[in-house]
């Protein structure tokens, strides 16, 4: 089973955030475009309103974008919504495979440690995220298969050695692996899916940068030592 991250390839942009370049009728190979704004805002939308809901007008419109650019860059709507999301999870394997070399001295235990803030991070920034995946696995289509196959399973490989390598050590409890991925994205991400809610009950941004740290802290000493004092 194919299970690569690589993005679907499109024509890069010119380096740096210059503006968009718009030109009059087909676009060229010097056409400029934000890639990263505009796959931004994209998985923003079809966070809130789901692949069907979602039209490339409303999202070229919304980045500020010539709709035939999406078409010149993407092709079509299925594209750029994979080429979006794609983007964020391999930005999570950068950055996981950066923390491997920044701390390559670190045992076991505090290596997971450093990926459950890294997860906590990653889900602050990107809360759409989770909610995109959690729509897709309603539909059980086409595009719930590719997630699977293209951020799933690559993600859940990315940190199974580590922890099954912990837990055949004793310093991770054996509890099923099938409830461990549920247990640790949940924690990790739900508190900033909700936003309008903490900040109803606890008037809480969820976007401050101290707030983040601070409930990294909390999903890290949950995660590893528990909920109950004794």
């Amino acid at each position: 089973m194919e299970t690569t991250l690589s993005s679907t390839p499109v024509k890069s942009p010119r380096p740096g955030n210059n503006p968009i370049k718009r030109k009059p009728g087909r676009p060229t190979a010097d056409a400029e475009i934000n890639i990263e704004h505009l796959c931004d805002v994209a998985v923003n939308i079809f966070a809130e309103k789901g692949y069907s809901g979602t039209t490339t007008t409303e999202i070229t419109k919304k980045a500020g974008v010539a709709r035939s650019l999406i078409h010149y860059y993407f092709g079509n709507k299925e594209e750029l919504w994979k080429a979006s999301i794609k983007r964020l999870a391999n930005e999570f394997i950068t950055q996981f495979e950066q923390s491997k070399k920044i701390h390559k001295d670190l045992d076991g235990v505090q290596m997971i440690k450093v990926v459950i803030r890294q997860l906590v991070h990653f889900y602050a920034k990107y809360p759409a995220f989770p909610k995109i995946v959690a729509q897709e696995m309603d539909e059980h289509s086409e595009r719930s298969e590719w997630i699977i196959t293209n951020l799933i399973y690559p993600l859940f490989n990315l940190t199974g050695e580590l922890f099954k390598k912990q837990r055949k050590l004793g310093n991770v409890k054996r509890i099923n692996k099938e409830f461990q991925p549920s247990l640790l994205i949940g924690i990790s991400s739900s508190f900033f899916s909700n936003p309008f809610l903490i900040k109803h009950l606890y008037d809480v941004d969820t976007n401050d940068e101290e707030v983040i740290e601070r409930y990294a802290d909390a999903v890290v000493e949950i995660f590893c030592h528990g909920f109950v004092t004794r």
